[in-house]
């Protein structure tokens, strides 16, 4: 499993916390540290689960969003431009995201949808 975020966001911290707690063995992906690349971001968008829609990729509510540009915010109107967006300004994307094999399971941390997926 692969928690994608930035270690001092808030809610990357309690999802992490949470899997340490669960003693849920993860790898942490840094978006600040590494980049992602168009390959990852157009299959994750391709095979997002039935209750995930490729906009949801996006954090609207988080500064880096308030600090874009008119140009950068038009990017996050269409999926392929979007990735585009995603590449340019990785902590615009919605964090923490938990990939399992490479497919998207979560979005953000909400309790009830992690003892769900993770269920002991």
């Amino acid at each position: 499993m692969m928690v994608y975020g930035i270690k001092n966001c808030s809610t990357v911290k309690k999802a992490l916390t949470w899997f340490d707690s669960h003693q849920i063995k993860y790898d942490f992906y840094d978006l600040k540290r590494d980049a992602l690349n168009e390959a990852t971001l157009t299959a994750w968008f391709k095979k997002l689960p039935s209750h995930l829609t490729w906009d949801m990729l996006i954090n609207k509510s988080g500064m880096t969003w308030r600090n874009l540009t008119d140009r950068e915010k038009k990017l996050a109107d269409k999926q392929e431009t979007a990735v585009q967006l995603i590449i340019e300004k990785p902590t615009v994307m919605k964090r923490p995201l938990v990939a399992i094999d490479k497919k998207v399971v979560s979005l953000g941390f909400d309790e009830a949808v992690f003892k769900q997926l993770f269920k002991k």
